[in-house]
């Protein structure tokens, strides 16, 4: 059996560890040892049933050749500065796949992804690392999530179409077909994507304009 440590201790985490149980109990042989996170009042407490450990100095004193991690942060910027920071410990990720999702063969996975419940992945598709798809989230084929993506409850990619890395794609929003979301972009929830969308904005409605643009590297600080 594998002990994995998540890292985050919010409603995510909490969210993670019980797709890591599912797992564990349809025989993958990974379980949730406890999480670690930034907010000091919360180590020593238990949530869920799992102990907040520390933060990441932990690893120092723990031994990390028998644990591995997984990122349980929504936020693509949080969570692309926590997996910088175990990658520089030599930290080895798991993933957390629901065993009732719907995988195609056919697809392909990154590493330290998490996938939740009564999720489609279509053939051809791709889900690269780092990245989130919720509940009822239905990614067709041939599509691509790129890194640090988090594809929010219900959303739905057409085939073809592209969310690149970073994008937020909000609650039952809609991409379709062969559309590109450019990358550290956020789609509002119930957004109708119908056009492809540059980098670096924040678009909403139906169909899906933009109303906000950052500047390059805004995700970076």
């Amino acid at each position: 059996m594998r002990p994995v440590v998540i890292i985050g201790a919010g409603g995510h985490g909490r969210e993670v560890a019980d797709i890591l149980r599912d797992q564990c109990s349809a025989g993958t042989p990974v379980t949730p040892m406890g999480f670690i996170d930034d907010k000091r009042e919360l180590h020593g407490k238990e949530i869920d049933g799992l102990p907040v450990l520390g933060d990441f100095s932990w690893f120092e004193t723990g031994s990390r050749a028998k644990v591995e991690v997984i990122c349980a942060v929504g936020l693509p910027q949080i969570c692309r500065r926590l997996v910088q920071q175990a990658r520089k410990m030599s930290l080895n990720f798991v993933s957390a796949i629901s065993p009732l999702a719907q995988i195609s063969s056919r697809a392909r996975l990154g590493e330290g992804v998490t996938i939740f419940p009564n999720v489609v992945v279509n053939t051809g598709a791709f889900v690269d690392s780092y990245s989130i798809l919720n509940v009822g989230v239905v990614v067709s084929h041939d599509a691509t999530v790129s890194s640090y993506c988090n594809i929010n409850p219900g959303a739905r990619l057409a085939g073809n179409t592209t969310i690149n890395e970073g994008s937020y794609i909000g609650m039952g929003t809609s991409v379709i077909q062969g559309r590109t979301v450019g990358a550290w972009s956020v789609v509002g929830a119930g957004a109708v994507v119908i056009s492809d969308l540059p980098k670096n904005v924040t678009a909403v409605g139906v169909p899906a304009k933009t109303i906000k643009t950052r500047e390059e590297g805004w995700h970076e600080r």
